[in-house]
Parts: C-alpha cells; structure tokens; sequence
C-alpha cells in the first residue's frame, strides 16, 4: 500500500472510531442529555466532514483497549490529517490520487482546502473538555472534575431526607 492510501486508512479508521465515541456519549446517562448534545453534534460533524477524503478507503475494525479519550482521538486525527495532505501535496502522492481514486487536479485541491479546514475544526475542539470512556465502566467521567452545583431540595426529599 502506499503512503496516501495507508494515510486515508488510518484517517478513515479513526473516523470510525470517533463516531462510535459519539453514539456512545448519545447513550450515557451523563452525557445523553440535552446540555451536552452541541458537543455531541460537534462531533458528529466533525467526524462527517472527514468523508472527504475517507470515502475513498473504508474503514477497517479497530480494537480499542484501555481509556478512550476524545482529545487522544482528535490529536491522532490530526497527525492523520496532515500526513494525508502531505502525501496529496507530493508528486507521488497526485499521481496516485489520479491513477487510484480518478481524481483529477481540482479534486485535490478542494480535498486539502477541505482538510485545512477540518485542521481548525479539531483545534477548536480540542481546546474543549475532554471526556473519556473507561474500559471497565459503562459511564463516561470527565478527565477534569466539574464544579458541584448546589440542588435545591423538593419538598418531598425534604419530607423524605433523600
């Protein structure tokens, strides 16, 4: 294989897994609510506007062991990232896109605007939170704890002392 099509390999499997970290978070009690569905979105859109490239290639399993982290994914995707603009850039790497994946001059220009772009997107979404999943637990934790809110007490907690 060659280094453009292993750079959109790696890209693509880890869309994949950014996706099912997304699909994930949807799913934990603490993370599924309407509070954290902008970041959720966030990320889903992020991992969509990689298609422009990873459509190419699909996307090998991956199996994960340990602590899923999404900075850990999206500092990944951006190492990904730029190798895959660099093997476009290089004359090799045009020749492949060409002869491989038909695509024409123009094609790759969009394609590293496009991943230029894709470039801020995970900068600004790495200088958020950061949210890991546990490979022993069901729920996700922050990596950061976050400031306690003091809850007012119902009437019937009061009643009940819960």
């Amino acid at each position: 294989m060659s280094e453009l099509t292993e750079s959109i390999q790696a890209l693509s499997t880890s869309q994949a897994l950014l996706k099912e970290f997304a699909k994930n978070m949807e799913k934990d009690r603490t993370f599924g609510k309407e509070a954290y569905q902008e970041k959720i979105n966030d990320i889903r859109d992020y991992a969509n506007g990689l298609a422009i490239v990873t459509y190419l290639v699909p996307a090998q399993n991956q199996t994960v062991f340990g602590d899923v982290s999404l900075q850990e994914i999206l500092r990944t995707q951006l190492g990904q990232i730029q190798n895959v603009i660099h093997a476009l850039r290089t004359p090799e790497g045009a020749s492949e896109a060409e002869a491989t994946y038909d695509l024409k001059e123009s094609d790759v220009r969009r394609m590293v605007s496009s991943l230029q772009g894709m470039i801020e997107m995970n900068n600004l979404m790495r200088k958020e939170e950061d949210v890991v999943f546990p490979a022993k637990y069901e729920e996700a934790q922050f990596k950061e704890k976050p400031v306690a809110t003091s809850e007012k007490k119902g009437f019937f907690q009061k009643l009940f002392g819960k």
